[in-house]
């Protein structure tokens, strides 16, 4: 165990990575420049009541604009949300 433990160590001070060096690989990995989805949510208020809401999804030009439609329950089919990126905005 103890030998273990010492190889667990050594493997990790000579592969080690700083936080900085995995968020800096995380940030510049091949991303989708496009992609879509279909999500399932499920609402569950106080009283443990659920509502089942189904939306899709379509992301372009690598998340600079995203659109997402209800598709399910029926009182809110229709209904979309708009997101497009401006550079310098928060």
């Amino acid at each position: 165990m103890k030998i273990l433990c010492i190889m667990s160590v050594i493997v990790h001070v000579i592969m080690g990575q700083t936080g900085y060096e995995i968020a800096k690989m995380v940030d510049e990995r091949n991303k989708p420049k496009d992609q879509s989805s279909k999500t399932t949510m499920i609402l569950t208020n106080s009283k443990g009541r659920t509502r089942t809401s189904t939306i899709y999804s379509k992301t372009l030009n690598g998340g600079e604009k995203q659109i997402l439609w209800f598709m399910a329950p029926a009182d809110d089919k229709g209904v979309a949300f708009l997101k497009i990126e401006q550079e310098g905005k928060d």
